[in-house]
């Protein structure tokens, strides 16, 4: 016999306020459980949650946001509470598993929620893990610093600027203390340029010479002169890269990539630019900036905060209005964020990260679509296993070899 929507309701209610009992939570998971074998009670189910949940936006389940809430660090200190709180995390990922088989399927994966049971589930042959602070220095004379096996401190000079390595992870340059050769100094640090090049399974931070910060994602570059003399502050990337820029009205700065160039006078943005997304990105958190075709008047973008640009490969550029600009700067903060991505998109950010090779076999469905947050610093098994749970099946094979099983 199927429950009553006013009780389902009542149930959901209470659940999402934290008033529900230890009965009232079980008959709320029996209800869940019996739903997977029945879908009139599933759809119906939904539907509840949905009213309950957002009675304004009956067509937008925030399912990253509740499980959350459920799962997240508890300031439990009972111990009579930990039956429930179990209970309570059985809920949550039985309510997830209800939107698998719709338009798409959402999950939420911390490190610590990732069970035993999730794990003894998967095919496992090598696991693989996160990537971390790597990055290779290519100075203006052509020697090479593999930065994550040198030390902390000054690592060369150019010019009048010290290039110093300040903590694993972070690279900064310095001006050094004014002296009789300073002018001189300066004169010959116009022509350097360094490189900054990051791998796949790596990610790493630089200060430039005048302020601006930046965050380099993995198999992503950005080449920069050691100190900015001209009338503008000109840098080039590529992949992924975030960027908060010192303010300089005199001197704006500027970023190309490829055929395109974003115009900053001071701002907080970000640029996604790999090869195989066949999307150039930019995102705008703080302040405005133009992007442009370069050499082209007529294609370009006035981007206020908020908003996104893109540009595709013909040069055609357009702006999104209401840009998700948590989902752009997700990866600096920690996390992959997918919004209705399909599955080569998912695997296309999980591969940089674990520097891993994907195959895909015959009969793989490669349009099912995913949401969700996934913390960056689990292991790659962890992560597909995760994803095993909306229907998506993986092997990890020797040699950084991810097969896509159908």
């Amino acid at each position: 016999m199927l429950p009553s929507n006013d009780r389902l309701y009542f149930l959901f209610e209470h659940y999402l306020n934290s008033h529900i009992s230890d009965n009232e939570l079980k008959e709320l998971f029996d209800y869940i459980r019996e739903a997977g074998e029945n879908n009139l009670l599933r759809e119906e189910i939904i539907s509840v949650f949905k009213k309950v949940q957002s009675p304004e936006k009956n067509d937008e389940v925030n399912w990253g946001a509740m499980y959350q809430q459920i799962v997240g660090e508890s300031a439990l200190t009972e111990k009579k509470n930990i039956n429930k709180l179990n209970l309570w995390k059985r809920v949550a990922a039985a309510v997830l598993i209800l939107i698998i088989g719709g338009a798409g399927s959402y999950f939420f994966i911390r490190k610590n929620s990732v069970s035993k049971q999730m794990m003894q589930a998967a095919q496992i042959t090598h696991d693989i893990l996160p990537g971390g602070n790597k990055a290779t220095l290519t100075l203006s004379n052509g020697k090479t610093i593999i930065l994550n096996k040198a030390n902390n401190g000054m690592l060369a000079s150019a010019g009048n600027m010290k290039v110093i390595k300040v903590n694993n992870g972070m690279l900064a340059y310095q001006q050094e203390e004014a002296g009789t050769n300073q002018r001189s100094k300066i004169k010959d640090q116009r022509l350097e340029m360094n490189t900054l090049a990051v791998p796949r399974g790596g990610q790493y931070q630089l200060t430039l010479s005048d302020g601006t910060k930046v965050w380099l994602n993995a198999a992503s570059s950005i080449r920069y002169p050691v100190a900015f003399t001209g009338k503008e502050r000109v840098v080039e990337v590529t992949g992924e890269a975030y960027f908060e820029v010192a303010k300089n009205a005199a001197q704006p700065f500027i970023v190309k990539r490829g055929n395109m160039t974003v115009q900053v006078l001071g701002t907080h943005f970000n640029v996604n630019a790999y090869d195989d997304e066949g999307i150039v990105k930019v995102t705008l958190l703080e302040g405005l900036i133009k992007v442009q075709l370069e050499n082209s008047s007529r294609q370009s973008a006035i981007v206020h905060p908020g908003e996104q640009a893109q540009m595709n490969k013909a040069g055609a550029i357009r702006l999104v209005k209401d840009a998700d600009v948590n989902d752009a700067v997700s990866w600096k903060n920690g996390f992959f964020s997918f919004r209705n991505d399909n599955l080569e998109e998912v695997l296309r950010k999980l591969s940089r990260w674990y520097d891993v090779d994907v195959v895909y076999d015959l009969g793989v469905n490669n349009q099912q679509q995913f949401s969700g947050r996934i913390d960056r610093d689990l292991t790659l098994s962890q992560v597909l296993k995760g994803l095993a749970l909306t229907q998506a099946h993986f092997k990890i094979e020797a040699n950084r070899k991810l097969e896509i099983l159908p």
